[in-house]
């Protein structure tokens, strides 16, 4: 079972330690994006996050991913894709990800466009 309160709290201690960093580095807090990686979390704990004001989530494994992103289709949730990225997965990684982080070669880049 998922405690939504200590959830709640996890993620407004670590958004206060962003505001305060970005203060201390003279930027916006709000400039900011909290990537929750979700790995080895089920879709259910995508869900809590996502009722807590989680937006982000960050996962580094293709099909681990994609069955999260099916079961939470009914969120306004931006996927990440934040692990090593293989060329012949790349054009499904692209039709589905908001952003991905690992991009290390053109090939890649042009698999990810097309």
């Amino acid at each position: 079972m998922i405690d939504l309160a200590a959830l709640r709290a996890r993620l407004a201690a670590v958004r206060e330690r962003i505001a305060r960093a970005a203060d201390r580095a003279g930027r916006n807090p709000s400039s900011v994006r909290l990537v929750a990686v979700s790995k080895t979390f089920d879709s259910d704990y995508v869900r809590a996050a996502s009722d807590c004001g989680q937006v982000d989530f960050g996962e580094n494994k293709l099909q681990e991913a994609l069955a999260k992103m099916d079961a939470t289709a009914d969120l306004s949730l931006t996927w990440h894709l934040v692990g090593h990225l293989q060329s012949n997965k790349a054009r499904k990684a692209g039709a589905r990800f908001d952003v991905v982080h690992s991009v290390d070669s053109a090939a890649i880049g042009e698999r990810l466009d097309e």
